[in-house]
């Protein structure tokens, strides 16, 4: 084979890595979007439950709503969730929302 020949073959492999990267990126984020999501449907199963608890052992809303939200966060250390300061704010407004439903129907 001559020097031209080679050359050709490593560019054609180089092409073929460089068009395989970004496919590869993308599959990355797409399972960790994936697991994050799974982690995300468990902490909103363990957030029903323990507003029925909180709804039991406590008197006063904000007790309630504090008794979950800490319970949130420690399960959400123990699942591997990233419980940052945007998802604390999705379970306050969905802790104020079924709050809020629960009241509707109660009416």
């Amino acid at each position: 084979m001559e020097v031209v020949e080679w050359i050709n073959i490593i560019i054609s492999i180089l092409s073929g890595v460089a068009v395989c990267i970004p496919l590869v990126i993308s599959l990355i984020n797409f399972v960790k979007q994936v697991a994050k999501e799974k982690k995300w449907n468990l902490l909103v199963s363990n957030v029903l439950q323990l507003m029925i608890k909180a709804e039991q052992d406590y008197e006063h809303g904000a007790e309630k709503k504090e008794y979950v939200m800490n319970a949130i966060k420690l399960i959400s250390e123990q699942i591997g969730y990233n419980f940052d300061e945007e998802a604390k704010i999705k379970v306050s407004n969905m802790i104020d929302e079924i709050c809020s439903l629960a009241k509707v129907v109660n009416v």
